[in-house]
């Protein structure tokens, strides 16, 4: 990949190694790189922002990922999280949703596990806590056939207002729940029970 220029002026590039079959993973380090130092375009001194290179990576990363939003115990730490590494999942960023969803705990014991629920246009709704995991395509099947109802996935609005898929939970299921939308969060939610 393109790396920069020497003192004479001429380019230079770096090539980066790994074992077999880890070609992704030297797409998503030769894009990071790329967009961390965009050099510029040719012998215009143009800086370009965004890459030819790195746009062809990230369009190739796309095409054989999924970003998937998690919101309860496949936070990272928590017990289901082996679920998302076990199957080459990488975490890309902690983050929230848009102020539009309301967190519920399920189950008859209140740390079983959430639902999160996107609320009406006339409902308060919260920004809840969520990290987007980056996870191949081909393990995307087995991973949603392991979900048990009412949960489920769906496309949940970051607070960026980028659109991914990621877990939501089916309305009736939350009749009877308790509501923990104030504390923003699974992990918040739990150290309040723990503390």
């Amino acid at each position: 990949m393109p790396a920069g220029f020497r003192s004479d002026g001429l380019p230079f590039g770096v090539t980066l190694a790994a074992p077999a079959h880890q070609d992704h993973a030297l797409l998503h380090l030769a894009s990071r790189i790329q967009q961390a130092y965009p050099l510029p375009l040719g012998a215009t001194g143009v800086r370009d922002t965004a890459p030819q290179a790195t746009r062809m990576f990230i369009d190739l990363m796309q095409s054989d990922y999924t970003r998937l939003a998690v919101c309860g115990a496949h936070l990272s730490g928590l017990p289901l999280n082996a679920e998302l590494t076990k199957r080459q999942g990488r975490l890309l960023k902690c983050t929230r949703t848009a102020p539009d969803y309301r967190l519920y705990a399920l189950g008859e014991e209140a740390s079983n596990r959430p639902g999160m629920v996107r609320v009406g246009e006339n409902e308060q709704g919260y920004a809840i806590e969520v990290e987007v995991w980056e996870l191949p395509v081909c393990e995307l099947g087995s991973f949603v056939a392991g979900i048990p109802k009412p949960l489920g996935i769906g496309m949940v609005t970051l607070v960026s207002g980028e659109h991914v898929q990621g877990f939501l939970c089916e309305y009736y299921a939350v009749a009877h729940a308790t509501d923990i939308s104030q504390f923003g969060g699974w992990r918040t939610y739990l150290k309040q029970l723990n503390g």
